[in-house]
């Protein structure tokens, strides 16, 4: 009986292990479907509708717009400019501007007046009012009077050798300015002289500064011989935006 007993208990600890050690079937998953991958063709090149010009391509003529001068014009107004609408100006190599104006003072007067697109006479007016006249409140404890102005239009080249671009002066679009006059002090010219105080630097310093934020470009004394006695500013439209502050 006992014999009986042990037999069955041997049975059944292999039949155990049998199924221990059994492997379990395999486990097949599911294939994934298959993706279609269409080519694409490449995509066109962005083109800009217009091409920005090339450094070495000449500034674009102020473009004339009668809505666009109308309104200019209000804005002169506004700042107290006294101004006059000339006759359009026409001339060889590219001269000349469609509605010229005279202007006579831009809060304070220019000396002599000057002719100029309506665009110059607001960014210098705006100038004068932010600029001038609070520079020689600051600096100089003095009131500006008067404005002494040099070029305005005239048909000519940049350098006044008939070889280099067109100036903008040519288009009415440049002033020169060559120095302030005041009803409390002597005026200050804008050519630095020996034994300039240092107040009178100070101003000249900050009314050509301030100036980069009216003008597209500002240039003086320092920057060359055709600019050591003046500044001159315009509104000259370049790539990107850019300035010139010298």
């Amino acid at each position: 009986m006992k014999q009986i007993g042990l037999l069955f208990t041997m049975l059944l600890v292999g039949l155990v292990a049998v199924v221990a050690f059994t492997r379990s079937p395999k486990v097949h998953e599911a294939a994934p479907a298959p993706i279609d991958v269409t080519a694409l063709e490449p995509a066109a090149p962005t083109l800009l509708a217009d091409p920005l010009p090339d450094d070495t391509s000449p500034p674009p003529t102020p473009v004339h717009d009668e809505a666009q001068a109308l309104g200019c014009e209000a804005a002169l107004r506004a700042l107290g400019v006294r101004f006059a609408v000339l006759e359009p100006i026409t001339g060889e190599d590219g001269c000349g501007a469609e509605r010229p104006l005279t202007v006579s003072s831009v809060g304070i007067e220019l000396k002599p007046a000057v002719t100029t697109r309506c665009e110059v006479a607001r960014a210098l007016a705006l100038w004068t009012r932010n600029v001038l006249l609070p520079s020689a409140t600051l600096h100089l404890k003095a009131t500006p009077i008067a404005i002494s102005t040099g070029d305005s239009y005239q048909c000519r080249s940049r350098r006044g050798d008939g070889e280099s671009k067109v100036s903008e002066h040519a288009h009415a679009n440049a002033i020169d300015i060559a120095g302030i006059s005041f009803s409390d002090r002597d005026a200050v010219p804008i050519m630095d002289r020996p034994g300039s105080a240092d107040d009178a630097r100070a101003f000249r310093a900050a009314i050509r500064g301030g100036a980069c934020a009216y003008f597209t470009t500002v240039l003086g004394p320092g920057t060359d011989a055709a600019h050591a006695d003046h500044l001159h500013f315009d509104l000259i439209e370049r790539r990107n935006g850019y300035r010139i502050c010298e």
